[in-house]
């Protein structure tokens, strides 16, 4: 693939305006926002001159623990910081997207969280059971705050010709004394470079097929503990083929590549038929990972039947359905029922909390906004309309039947 070469796209103010608009949408009400736009012709023109002249510095990082799920280090850089390595990088990003994996959906522009959840979902949905029977999911132990140094530069050097741009980016991951600093633009390019090469060389069944001494060592692997772990009938009926024939299943897999993997950004998930053939590119997996990216992975990296459920991005996907993740339901169960208690109606509470319902709905939730009191089905809708309220100005709502309030007066006089 050819690398990507600076030929100074970034250096004319419409790029730096067009950066800013890009970090500042939806942030405009922030404080260091509105100070950055006062003078913000100024300040556009000062993050020129440090792209043209090289005279970037980052101003280093304020440290911020937020708490989800598990604690988690951001780094919070100034506004001049934040735009400036934007618009270094703004006129490239594309032809660093080009060069990554669509199976690798993170960080990128269209695609990202609703991506991967399109992904899995439509290939469970696709594939058949038996294709897809096993997974592999593995989980890298703190990404970010462990990357090395010398590694990303190299995958940067392999991406980028020897130029300016270049330069910038090495300054940026020299900034930060270990690893790469959370919340920063850059890091999301260096969350996606680091392991593209390794998506495409898991793609390719980590080229096995390709050395003949490597391919006969891995067969007599899969044939031996094919034989030693089988403990099904559907097992014994493949033992029944003998062993040239499981021989020749090992390179037809092999020579098919992974036509499942996924990764978002430190998770990868690999689906399977073959629960030993996962087994050996589990041991590739952490062999390469460890030796060549020097990450490690969290211990929770088991062979699973699919059918028990693929946990990733918030949802919990089957062949047949999707559900929203435990933590994900509660904590939408428990916003609702403090709303409802504070006496705002389903319109009202939908809308307060639009983005988390609307993160939740991609998942099959029908029966749970049931149980929660928010469905908004066609018949309640039409049910509404149909309301009459006695009075000018009343909403549908407001309008109680008859015997409501003359029970409720029953039971005022038999109190009183």
């Amino acid at each position: 693939m050819r690398r990507i070469k600076d030929d100074r796209e970034n250096e004319t103010l419409e790029n730096a305006q067009r950066a800013y608009d890009k970090y500042s949408d939806g942030k405009r009400k922030r404080r260091d926002i509105i100070e950055y736009e006062k003078d913000l012709d100024a300040n556009l023109r000062l993050v020129l001159d440090d792209i043209i002249n090289e005279t970037f510095v980052p101003a280093g990082y304020k440290k911020k623990v937020i708490f989800e799920k598990k604690v988690r280090q951001l780094a919070k850089a100034p506004v001049h910081d934040h735009v400036t390595e934007a618009a270094a990088i703004l006129p490239y990003e594309q032809q660093v997207y080009d060069g990554i994996s669509w199976r690798a959906p993170a960080v990128r522009p269209g695609l990202g969280n609703h991506a991967m959840f399109r992904f899995i979902r439509n290939d469970l949905y696709r594939s058949s059971q038996r294709e897809v029977f096993y997974n592999l999911t593995m989980d890298i132990h703190h990404y970010f705050p462990l990357m090395d140094h010398i590694v990303l530069k190299q995958k940067v050097d392999n991406r980028f010709k020897s130029g300016k741009l270049r330069r910038f980016i090495h300054r940026v991951i020299d900034s930060y004394l270990q690893g790469a600093p959370l919340g920063i633009k850059l890091a999301q390019l260096y969350g996606m470079l680091c392991l593209a090469d390794f998506d495409r060389l898991a793609e390719r069944c980590f080229r096995i097929a390709d050395d003949p001494e490597k391919l006969a060592f891995w067969k007599r692997w899969y044939i031996s503990e094919k034989i030693m772990t089988a403990s099904t009938p559907d097992d014994a009926a493949e033992l029944e083929h003998g062993s040239i024939w499981l021989g020749q299943q090992f390179e037809k897999f092999v020579r098919e590549g992974l036509q499942h993997y996924y990764r978002f950004v430190d998770n990868i998930i690999i689906m399977h038929q073959d629960k030993v053939f996962l087994r050996i590119l589990r041991i590739h997996c952490l062999m390469i990972l460890e030796r060549d990216y020097h990450c490690t992975l969290n211990s929770d990296h088991q062979i699973r039947p699919t059918w028990m459920g693929i946990k990733v991005c918030g949802f919990v996907f089957f062949h047949d359905h999707v559900e929203i993740a435990k933590r994900n339901k509660q904590e939408l169960a428990r916003q609702i029922a403090a709303l409802f208690k504070k006496g705002y109606d389903e319109e009202e509470i939908r809308i307060k909390l639009s983005s988390l319902i609307g993160f939740v709905k991609h998942a099959d939730t029908v029966n749970l906004f049931k149980s929660l009191g928010m469905e908004k089905s066609l018949g309640k809708i039409i049910k509404k309309r149909r309301v009459k309220p006695p009075f000018q100005g009343m909403s549908p709502e407001q309008k109680v039947s008859f015997s409501s309030i003359t029970v409720k007066c029953q039971e005022n006089v038999a109190g009183g």
